[in-house]
């Protein structure tokens, strides 16, 4: 018995030791800015030794929380920022789970941005496909759009007024175009940007950027989804022809 003992500390202690030397212990966070050491080492990139790797006065984990580059400073956006320049910014870099600092994941001669802007698992070497959602949840006036199931972004949006409502159910995006005027009865947007036309059941409704109004997170539209100049770049230039979208 105090030989099984013994045998089963030894075992103990090995892994012990062996999951701290090959950085398998995800818990162990050596400048107590709340990441582990595993972490900072194999996702952020940031260092495991100080708790403020940027040196901006910021710590690591609040910076990655509120969306800002623990790794470069001046207040940079992880969305705007593309550490290994394959096309992918570092927030949704993060959020799929692709390597900040290689720009082929996979090894498969096709860098990263390359392949999600192009519907590509980005973490499989064998053409698998992956799904691209966009959903709107009207009740909410929220938007939020997902690769693989990866949540994205996520923001208000205004659709259309109870007299011209937006249409609920399953669509695909059948078309994008750059800019296009909308105009109607007492109304009219010439040259509106990023514009992703989603039906053609009676009427052709869009997902679409709107410069007139900053009223985001209530109904305010046509009966088309509006979006905010500063989320709808991206989300057009994310977006393929047959990309799904679900309304409800």
């Amino acid at each position: 018995m105090k030989r099984l003992l013994f045998y089963g500390i030894c075992l103990i202690l090995f892994l012990s030791f062996y999951s701290i030397a090959y950085g398998i212990d995800n818990s162990r966070d050596s400048d107590n800015d709340g990441l582990s050491d595993n972490d900072e080492i194999y996702i952020y990139y940031t260092n495991p030794d100080y708790y403020d790797t940027d040196v901006d006065g910021y710590d690591d984990k609040w910076e990655i929380e509120s969306g800002y580059s623990p790794r470069h400073a001046n207040g940079r956006k992880m969305i705007n920022v593309d550490s290994d320049g394959d096309g992918l910014n570092d927030k949704w870099e993060i959020a799929i789970g692709t390597d900040l600092l290689k720009s082929d994941t996979d090894g498969d001669d096709y860098n990263d941005g390359q392949e999600v802007n192009s519907g590509f698992d980005p973490l499989k070497n064998n053409l698998a496909k992956s799904k691209k959602l966009i959903k709107v949840d009207l009740a909410k006036q929220n938007l939020t759009y997902s690769f693989d199931g990866h949540i994205l972004e996520s923001f208000p949006i205004s659709s259309g007024v109870p007299r011209l409502p937006t249409p609920k159910g399953n669509f695909k995006i059948l078309d994008k175009v750059l800019a296009k005027n909308y105009g109607g009865a007492g109304y009219y947007y010439p040259n509106t940007k990023w514009n992703l036309h989603f039906t053609t059941i009676n009427y052709r409704y869009y997902i679409h950027g709107a410069y007139w109004h900053n009223k985001f997170g209530q109904p305010m539209s046509h009966g088309c989804v509006n979006v905010s100049y500063e989320n709808m770049e991206k989300l057009y230039d994310w977006t393929n022809v047959e990309t799904d979208v679900e309304i409800k």
